[in-house]
């Protein structure tokens, strides 16, 4: 059912995007988006102007400290056709519950759109 749920909600924000963008389409969507401590979340979404295969950087203050951009933990996942990306990341089991953010760089450039992780005992 949440799936269901996650799917139908996706389809939605991206009709509404779509419809009102005047550039290419760039989208974060966390799912879930209330996870616990310790537990994966998975964070996709759309890079549009970002061409197939190249790297997106997922940056937020949820993710562990494997990787970093600025300081700041990431993670990294690669374009796909229709310029889709997808990475499914465990947030740290000691991480303060919270509302983190989210957002996404690809080909040395910010993408411009944010999403939150509601992250919970």
């Amino acid at each position: 059912m949440r799936q269901a749920l996650a799917v139908v909600t996706l389809a939605a924000v991206f009709a509404v995007t779509a419809a009102a963008a005047s550039g290419p389409l760039r989208l974060i969507i966390v799912v879930p988006g209330t996870v616990h401590r310790g537990h994966t979340t998975t964070v996709g979404g759309v890079a549009g102007g970002c061409p197939v295969g190249d790297t997106v950087t997922l940056i937020s203050r949820a993710f562990a400290h494997t990787h970093d951009f600025a300081g700041v933990p990431a993670v990294y996942t690669t374009v796909h056709a229709g310029h889709k990306f997808k990475v499914a990341t465990r947030i740290p089991a000691t991480k303060r519950p919270g509302v983190y953010v989210v957002t996404a760089r690809c080909g040395g450039g910010n993408l411009g759109v944010k999403a939150s992780i509601h992250v919970i005992r």
